[in-house]
């Protein structure tokens, strides 16, 4: 008998068959968000830690390596721009799945001692609250990746995500795994032949999925699209990434988003989106300027993503730039939340590589973001993944003023994801974007290379989009921000 056999004999497939759910699991996610495979599959992970077997662990673990591995596969993808330099960082890929699964064992391990310890209604109760911990920990703490969190399977339904202006996306994640959990206690009642807890388990599960329904209904026909007299415009010129850095085609760039940003009505703002200026930007580059604002007519701004480098410390920042109508650069955001390996290298001095992104060298971190006043607007910038930090936009900390990030009235996302091509990384950054507008009420617009640029009001309704891999404008006024969550 062969080696396989045996082993598919003595563990009867659990461990393959957990690793197919975990990656089944993934189509809950963007594009696809079937969210019923969530609730679904995780009620069975809640029935198998609460039977309280010996492998539950071990198939958790295959489990979620899968999930997080159909996910999360295009983190290769940036690394084939040049193979012969990060050839070497491929195979290391996998840690990243491997790392974050790793985390989510945790609550595992603590579940399989203390659930038989509590009354069988609180068991989802615990199960919810240690893993919504264990991913805000992860998500927001160390390493800080929040991005596959549960409540982000309701992102392509705006009636379920109007709950997020409540409690956030990890309160959402937090009411998502209490169905789950209350599903798979269902399920562990309707297996012993118990048929009322069954009823009452499943009627609770239900009544929270009627509630998410209900308030989402309400919130969207209290709060309709409303919009500013601010007009902007948002280019998308779908450059192909493996050109970008190339001295020639860095000319047709620079060109086709000057042809695309022409217009004859006034407007308030320009938006390109990240590193759309294809040379090292410093404040008294009057050549570069000076194209740069021949096309902005009196009153108008343009705000570009950029490689800046900044004139009094030398530093070189990953940034969005402001220029006014003379060309004068009032107003800088500089990013503060860089991509390990993407923009810089942990512990520089025992690597022997370059960064992905980073071609001139490791970027340096900004500061924390403030609010940038243009035009009557005050506006928070962030750039590539800072939007998925949720707590950046919460209040966690004082983005400028008393009021903080509620003294704001948009949020603009500039990104590049052409860094990922035709992949599910930017439908997810899209609808991660989108919870971030639905959880402080303030319009968002998102400016991306490569696709997918948009424009939501403070409810999460997409108002315009500029497909995936298409060349476009979107010219819109500003949806206005909701007062009152």
């Amino acid at each position: 008998m062969k080696g396989s056999d045996i082993f598919f004999q003595k563990f009867n497939n659990r461990f393959f068959k957990s690793g197919f759910w975990g990656a089944i699991t993934a189509f809950s996610f963007a594009p696809f968000n079937i969210f019923p495979i969530f609730l679904a599959t995780f009620a069975g992970l809640f029935a198998r830690i609460r039977d309280g077997g010996k492998s539950s662990v071990g198939e958790a673990f295959c489990f979620f390596f899968c999930l997080h591995a159909a996910c999360l596969y295009w983190v290769i993808y940036p690394l084939t721009f040049n193979m012969a330099r990060h050839w070497v960082l491929i195979p290391f890929t996998a840690l990243i799945p491997a790392f974050l699964s790793a985390f989510l064992i945790l609550p595992i391990v603590c579940m399989r001692r203390c659930l038989k310890k509590v009354v069988p209604y609180a068991m989802p109760f615990v199960f919810a609250l240690l893993f919504t911990f264990t991913m805000w920990f992860y998500g927001d703490v160390f390493p800080g990746f929040p991005w596959i969190l549960p409540g982000y399977i309701w992102c392509c339904h705006e009636i379920f995500l109007q709950t997020l202006s409540v409690y956030g996306i990890y309160g959402l994640s937090f009411a998502t795994l209490l169905i789950a959990g209350f599903l798979g206690l269902s399920f562990g009642y309707y297996e012993s032949n118990d048929s009322t807890e069954f009823r009452s388990s499943a009627a609770i599960a239900a009544f929270l999925l009627l509630f998410m329904t209900l308030f989402g209904h309400f919130r969207l026909k209290n709060h309709p699209t409303e919009f500013t007299n601010k007009k902007i415009k948002v280019v998308q010129c779908n450059i192909n990434q493996r050109h970008k850095n190339d001295p020639y085609f860095a000319f047709l760039n620079l060109k086709e988003h000057l042809a695309r940003s022409s217009h004859e009505s006034p407007l308030d703002f320009i938006i390109w989106p990240e590193a759309s200026v294809p040379y090292l930007y410093r404040e008294d580059f009057r050549q570069l300027n000076d194209r740069l604002k021949s096309i902005l007519k009196c009153g108008e701004y343009l705000a570009a993503g950029a490689v800046r480098r900044d004139t009094a410390t030398g530093k070189i920042h990953n940034s969005v730039i402001v220029l006014d109508h003379d060309g004068k650069n009032i107003a800088n955001h500089d990013k503060f939340r860089l991509l390990p390996f993407g923009e810089y290298i942990p512990f520089r001095e025992y690597m022997p590589f370059q960064s992905i992104a980073g071609h001139i060298g490791d970027f340096d971190a900004g500061e924390r973001r403030r609010i940038v006043e243009l035009g009557g607007l005050k506006i928070i910038f962030a750039i590539c993944y800072e939007i998925a930090f949720p707590d950046d936009f919460s209040g966690a900390f004082s983005l400028g003023g008393e009021g903080g990030w509620k003294e704001a009235d948009l949020i603009v996302n500039v990104t590049n994801d052409g860094w990922f091509g035709f992949t599910t990384e930017p439908f997810q950054h899209l609808q991660i974007s989108r919870a971030r507008a639905v959880e402080t009420g303030l319009p968002l617009v998102r400016a991306t290379n490569y696709g997918i640029s948009a424009v939501f009001d403070p409810c999460g309704r997409e108002i315009a989009r500029i497909p995936i891999d298409q060349t476009g404008v979107i010219e819109i006024n500003v949806p206005k921000k909701i007062e009152k969550l």
